[in-house]
């Protein structure tokens, strides 16, 4: 039996999937060792045709699963872990590809340490064979969670909340009964945030092993585009998440701390860099949900100094007064600020 099932969600990636199946086949780890479960999530270009290709080529290693509807990123994840027989788990994005040692490197330190999951570093690439560092200059680090400081691991975001940079013990998603929110894109807010609840010893490995695709036609790049909106409504499930898991009760200054973080901070960056006149309304409905659950966040000790000059600038605009044209003020600062 294989040792890792990898689960690669495609959907119109015609020009980059075979890029990225080709160096998961060429992994040092042994093509016997992996299992590789394709999913397309009823693409509308070549990719399924490239991908039954693949599949017949090695019909020992590759799983290839077609979809009939388009359920988005989460829902193709979560379709590919149903057919996962591995006990080791990992997911790579159909336009991204891996270093030829990313599976063996990951796997010695998960069965080394015991594990739950394997973390490394990534490194954003257009693609254009430009040189990098593979290590950081950082030690890799091994952290065992202890209980009374899980609201602690949760606030550090120590591994992110990417899926496509781990390799998991199956256990940790199976136990827990972790699913990606499906019909929604930016969905790996959700899953990753809840890996912070029960994860108990984390590997950070400090190489650059995954190539994390500068797409610019990619869902998260897009411009103007609705599905940004997913965002909040993938913070707003995570939230239920947190409550029907009882980890809002356990730890609510982490769960307050990481909702002002991921729904209002990063929302509100995304709103300001990828709408050309980002939604006043928007904004004033984000301030009043932050209310809501949160409460003041200046009573939060996890949010005092805890980000960048810019961002304590946003979050003074909760308890402002902010009019349309104030609005637009911050707007172009910020999109100044980021160049855009």
């Amino acid at each position: 039996m294989a040792k890792i099932s990898v689960i690669v969600p495609c959907y119109n990636v015609e020009r980059y999937v075979d890029r990225c199946i080709r160096s998961l086949l060429d992994q040092s780890i042994g093509l016997q060792e992996l299992e590789l479960i394709l999913v397309d999530d009823a693409s509308t270009d070549h990719t399924a045709a490239i991908l039954k290709t693949y599949e017949a080529q090695y019909p020992e290693q590759i799983k290839l699963i077609l979809c009939q509807t388009n359920g988005r990123q989460g829902t193709a994840r979560n379709i590919g872990l149903q057919y996962a027989t591995a006990p080791y788990i990992g997911f790579v994005d159909s336009d991204d590809w891996v270093e030829p040692d990313m599976y063996e490197k990951m796997y010695e330190k998960l069965i080394r340490y015991d594990c739950d999951i394997v973390y490394c570093r990534n490194v954003r690439d257009r693609g254009d064979g430009g040189a990098f560092e593979r290590r950081t200059g950082q030690q890799d680090n091994l952290i065992i969670v202890e209980e009374e400081q899980r609201g602690d691991f949760l606030v550090s975001d120590v591994m992110g909340v990417g899926a496509w940079d781990k390799l998991y013990k199956r256990e940790l998603i199976t136990e827990n009964h972790l699913k990606f929110p499906e019909k929604v894109v930016y969905e790996d807010i959700c899953f990753g945030a809840l890996l912070y609840l029960y994860a108990k010893k984390v590997y950070i490995l400090e190489e650059r092993l995954y190539h994390y695709f500068v797409n610019l036609e990619s869902t998260v790049l897009k411009k103007d585009e609705q599905y940004h909106y997913d965002m909040f409504a993938a913070n707003e499930i995570k939230w239920q998440e947190y409550v029907d898991r009882g980890a809002l009760e356990r730890f609510p200054l982490a769960v307050k701390y990481d909702f002002v973080k991921s729904y209002y901070l990063a929302g509100l960056k995304m709103l300001m860099l990828r709408y050309t006149e980002p939604s006043y309304e928007t904004f004033l409905h984000m301030k009043q949900r932050v209310w809501e659950l949160t409460g003041d966040y200046r009573k939060n000790p996890y949010l005092k100094d805890a980000f960048q000059p810019v961002y304590q600038e946003l979050l003074r605009l909760l308890d402002a007064e902010v009019s349309e044209e104030d609005f637009a003020q911050v707007v172009r600062a910020v999109k100044r600020i980021a160049g855009v």
